[in-house]
């Protein structure tokens, strides 16, 4: 999709550009100061505003609406004893505020071109490597925003959801540079009405989701050529037996295991957050496999993690 500017790039320190390959989103503008529409918008000293800032205008077509969208996405790279809830409250009015002015702004217009604006996302990285998950679930529960008249989507991503999106970019790399067909995508289901797609864009609703269902066709060399019908379930969700249950129920509910010309394996992959937990993951796996053998498991990188805990 393209390089992200170098500013951006400093802001995502530790993940670079790279959280956002493999999403096949459009970059329509990036570093654009434009004049603010509205008096009502003020800056955290209480005074009018006079420009807004777009660290990166992002489109992409959404398949449960059917048309392009567009979100602005802001990044902070603050210290970890920044993120707090004040803080949180003022950026996320900030971008707010952002979204309002870009929809009005003639110098904005140009760049939406055929995409409606739906929303924002704010993206945090600790600069000084610090980061609690307990306590930053804890401070973005006490984010009080006051009601919009016009509501619209607010995504917020801080180091634990980027560490996710680095290791799910890495797979899905390493899963299209070793598969020749080149065919990967994403599964949309038929929700409320939509169409049943296979894209290669990854939505933003989907990006924060707790199980992303992908799916290739993957050519084993040592069998003759012999073409295998990959489903590949990404799991964020934390393990326990109830997860485990949704996702059987989730796979037989979409009809995931539907017949096909080709052998089919299903390749789960589970986010371990500790050492001791990838035991816990192996054991529950075993029971939840026992009775399809076409089921297999793998373990996405945890960056905390060492390598050996995973062995």
């Amino acid at each position: 999709m393209g390089e992200l500017s170098q500013r951006i790039g400093k802001k995502l320190e530790k993940y670079g550009n790279t959280i956002f390959n493999n999403l096949e989103w459009e970059i329509l503008t990036q570093d654009l100061q434009f004049n603010c529409m509205r008096p009502s918008h003020k800056n955290p000293k209480n005074k009018e505003k006079t420009t807004h800032g777009i660290d990166l205008l992002q489109g992409y077509y959404n398949p449960f609406t059917d048309r392009k969208e567009s979100i602005i996405i802001e990044c902070k790279h603050r210290e970890w004893s920044n993120f707090i809830p004040s803080n949180l409250k003022i950026w996320i009015e900030e971008l707010i505020n952002t979204i309002e002015c870009a929809s009005l702004s003639p110098s904005v217009n140009p760049y939406l071109g055929e995409y409606t604006l739906v929303g924002g996302m704010l993206l945090y990285n600790s600069s000084d490597n610090k980061y609690e998950l307990t306590r930053a679930l804890e401070n973005i529960s006490k984010i009080d925003v006051p009601r919009r008249r016009n509501p619209m989507i607010i995504y917020l991503a801080d180091n634990n959801r980027l560490e996710k999106w680095y290791s799910f970019n890495q797979e899905i790399s390493k899963i299209k540079s070793e598969n020749r067909d080149n065919n990967w995508g994403i599964i949309y289901p038929s929700i409320g009405g939509s169409h049943w797609e296979r894209l290669s864009v990854v939505t933003p609703s989907y990006l924060f989701s707790d199980y992303i269902i992908t799916t290739y066709t993957k050519t084993n060399e040592l069998e003759d050529g012999i073409k295998k019908d990959i489903k590949a379930i990404f799991c964020f969700d934390k393990v326990n037996e109830d997860s485990l249950i949704y996702l059987r129920n989730m796979i037989n509910e979409l009809q995931l295991e539907s017949r096909s010309d080709r052998k089919q394996e299903f390749h789960i992959y589970f986010y371990p957050e500790s050492a001791e937990e990838i035991d816990y993951i192996k054991e529950c796996f075993s029971r939840f496999n026992k009775d399809k053998q076409y089921f297999k498991l793998n373990l996405l990188d945890n960056r905390r993690l060492s390598r050996i805990s995973y062995e």
